[in-house]
């Protein structure tokens, strides 16, 4: 039998204020092959293999997460709080970015962000675990649903930042007519903010 398998990752994230525009936060969304506060372990390649198969409703805009975990396995659009926009594997982690809803739930994270609460974001999935040395190890089975936030992170030092107007400024002031210069520019912000 399936369990329902629930990690956190906490953020810290920059706000993103733009009018008429939603917050979007990016980050650490899962890491592979890391033990984290729940003692669980999971693989790189189940969590590219589930990163993947998210890539439809993704691109679809249907992957909604919820403000703390239900119960179950079902995604509840009542008590979505953000969507998810975009999740991919770099390395061992899982980094994704996502936009806080206007909901009811999406304004109860938007306040915590504007009060500057630290909010994590936790993987919801179906799956089985086994038992290795000290740890427990997520079967192949597992079945990755959505991403939630929440108050209590399993997976530390994982802070995502909002992609603000600053940043984007920064990037249009460069030259990146050519994907090279991009990327170039890209990397070069990103260790520009990691050096602050």
């Amino acid at each position: 039998m399936n369990n329902l398998l629930t990690e956190e990752v906490l953020f810290e994230y920059e706000l993103h204020k733009e009018k008429n525009k939603p917050k979007k936060l990016r980050g650490l969304f899962q890491k592979g092959n890391a033990r984290n506060a729940n003692g669980r372990v999971y693989s790189v390649d189940v969590l590219q293999r589930e990163v993947q198969k998210l890539q439809e409703s993704i691109k679809n805009r249907s992957l909604v997460g919820q403000l703390d975990h239900p119960q179950t396995a079902t995604i509840e659009y009542a008590k979505a709080s953000h969507l998810i926009t975009a999740c991919s594997m770099n390395g061992d982690q899982a980094i994704g970015e996502l936009e806080i809803l206007s909901t009811p739930c999406g304004k109860i994270v938007e306040s915590l962000i504007d009060a500057n609460v630290k909010v994590g974001i936790s993987s919801r999935g179906l799956g089985t675990v086994r038992k290795e040395d000290e740890y427990l190890v997520v079967n192949d089975d597992y079945q990755l649903i959505t991403f939630d936030m929440v108050a209590e992170p399993s997976t530390p030092n994982a802070y995502p930042i909002s992609i603000n107007e600053a940043i984007l400024n920064k990037l249009y002031n460069r030259d990146i007519r050519k994907p090279e210069h991009l990327k170039k520019a890209v990397y070069e912000l990103i260790n520009e903010y990691l050096n602050q």
